[in-house]
């Protein structure tokens, strides 16, 4: 590999349009010919300092990208500014969009191709371009979502909001919601939570918790709450205990208590036992010690509870696991 180096813009350039859209940028039109491009474009004020990563130590490294790579790892560095810009890479081959990256302008790649620099883009043309690839099923969808999500302006988030209500498939739909909550949480908010109580696909209101579960949203665990004690199907109750446990809100114990106890579907009182088991720390074990004390409790709720006490690797789980076993001789 070698580092990333700008090419040249070539001489004769072909104009893209598809049916239905606004012809490309004049900036954008270079992506006709095979071969891999970069931009510039204005970004959200809070866009993600996007850049490749690797754990050592139980620490996260950020490192080059390997833009040929197809496995590569994404975290969020603090350490790189955007500057008020994000950096979109796209691969052409055959004419098609094959990849695209979006990266902190400060983020370092690396590339057996060289990497054409068209400058800074204007953000309505980035967006035109990025949203046939967004609503193709042959395209790198998710990744033009992502890169579309940082994009400066109410255009991006407006095509994310209406991406998630009436793109064509559920995998669409999802691709969308996620985005719009990972980036624009503070302005989603309320659009995520339309997801999660009103919409008619329950794998859609799942979804919608997991994305809201995975943000900083102010308001994220009494959403949790409420979807996990009033939807109407078991599955979509029980992953709202689940991450409900997983955000480690300080409710937890308390409300997904509450489910063990009051939920009438008997494997969502088993799937709450498995939440309580994912509670971070140590809170975890106390809390099925709780369930286990309770001798209110249905047996097989408590048996439930013994058994993924006995999967942690809890030293204090351990040894109420010897004292039973010891009672038991």
């Amino acid at each position: 590999m070698r580092p990333f180096r700008c090419g040249r813009l070539a001489v004769a350039t072909i104009l893209l349009c598809w049916a239905g859209a606004e012809p490309l940028a004049a900036s954008l039109d270079a992506l006709a010919d095979n071969g891999f491009y970069t931009w510039r474009v204005a970004a959200i004020d809070d866009a993600p300092c996007w850049c490749c990563v690797n754990w050592s130590g139980g620490s996260r490294v950020s490192h080059a990208c390997d833009l040929d790579s197809r496995n590569v790892s994404y975290g969020t560095d603090e350490f790189l500014a955007t500057g008020g810009e994000m950096q979109i890479y796209a691969l052409i081959e055959s004419g098609k969009a094959k990849r695209i990256r979006t990266l902190s302008p400060h983020c370092a790649v690396t590339s057996r191709r060289d990497v054409v620099d068209l400058g800074t883009v204007e953000v309505d043309k980035s967006l035109a371009w990025l949203k046939t690839l967004a609503t193709s099923s042959t395209s790198p969808r998710t990744d033009a979502l992502a890169a579309i999500a940082v994009h400066e302006g109410a255009a991006a988030l407006r095509f994310l909001i209406d991406t998630a209500k009436t793109g064509r498939t559920t995998g669409l739909r999802k691709d969308a919601i996620f985005w719009m909550s990972q980036t624009r949480i503070s302005e989603s908010a309320d659009d995520l939570q339309g997801f999660m109580f009103r919409d008619e696909n329950p794998e859609i209101r799942q979804h919608a918790a997991f994305a809201l579960s995975q943000s900083s949203a102010k308001n994220r665990d009494d959403a949790l709450i409420r979807q996990g004690r009033e939807d109407e199907d078991p599955e979509v109750r029980s992953q709202a205990w689940f991450w409900l446990a997983q955000t480690g809100a300080s409710e937890s114990e308390e409300a997904i208590e509450w489910a063990i106890t009051h939920d009438p579907d008997d494997d969502v009182r088993r799937e709450a036992v498995f939440a309580m088991s994912r509670l971070p720390e140590e809170r975890g074990i106390d809390a099925l010690f709780t369930v286990l004390g309770n001798r209110q409790m249905d047996r097989e709720v408590r048996e439930q509870a013994l058994f993924w006490l006995a999967q942690s690797d809890s030293d204090r789980a351990f040894e109420y696991l010897d004292r039973l076993l010891a009672d038991g001789q």
